[in-house]
């Protein structure tokens, strides 16, 4: 038989240097740019949940009880666009515009909506929360969720006591691979203002 004796090595061996706040905040903006590192963002930007600090909000709606006639997974939206975005350039390879060195952008979070599958409440909490965005200044951009979070956010900021929209009516460019503005309609499947007729009772 053998004997093997352990002898404990050096404490040298086993400590480790503690990495100052200096050594940590230059490793992180090192790292900042690979887009697998971190909490997902928006496209990489500062989360900052005020308003008041940033010239552009972007704001995450995950929002699906509005559309009652397809699978409702909308809401999912947010979250896979922060994961997906943060492959993108910061500049414009083509006109060398950088957005996000000449405005302050921040990622406010998600709209919360503490009643996710009532359309009427989270419809009533979304034009809330944007509301909260327009006297601040801020000007959303907006990741959904299903077309019924879009008409919530035009009250939001548009029209007579807005700060966004100067207190005028705005204009709207919807593209979309199929309509959803039918006719304004008591409700569609129960939903008052929902996925499918958000444009016309907008209008």
């Amino acid at each position: 038989h053998r004997t093997v004796t352990l002898v404990p090595a050096p404490y040298a061996i086993y400590r480790r240097s503690i990495m100052t706040q200096d050594d940590l905040e230059a490793a992180k903006r090192s790292a900042a740019s690979w887009y697998w590192w971190g909490i997902p963002t928006f496209f990489r930007c500062p989360w900052n949940e005020d308003p008041s600090q940033c010239d552009i909000a972007l704001v995450g709606v995950p929002h699906s009880s509005g559309n009652g006639s397809t699978e409702r997974d909308q809401h999912l939206g947010p979250r896979a666009v922060r994961n997906v975005s943060g492959f993108y350039r910061r500049a414009h390879g083509v006109h060398n515009v950088a957005p996000f060195e000449q405005l302050r952008i921040s990622d406010l979070g998600d709209v919360p909506l503490p009643e996710a599958m009532n359309n009427e409440a989270c419809v009533r909490d979304i034009e809330a929360y944007f509301a909260r965005l327009d006297a601040a200044g801020a000007r959303p951009v907006s990741i959904g969720g299903d077309h019924s979070i879009t008409g919530p956010i035009l009250k939001a900021i548009a029209g007579p006591g807005r700060k966004l929209s100067g207190g005028k009516p705005v204009a709207l460019i919807h593209f979309d691979a199929h309509t959803d503005s039918y006719e304004n309609m008591p409700h569609w499947l129960g939903a008052k203002r929902s996925a499918a007729h958000w444009a016309a009772y907008t209008v």
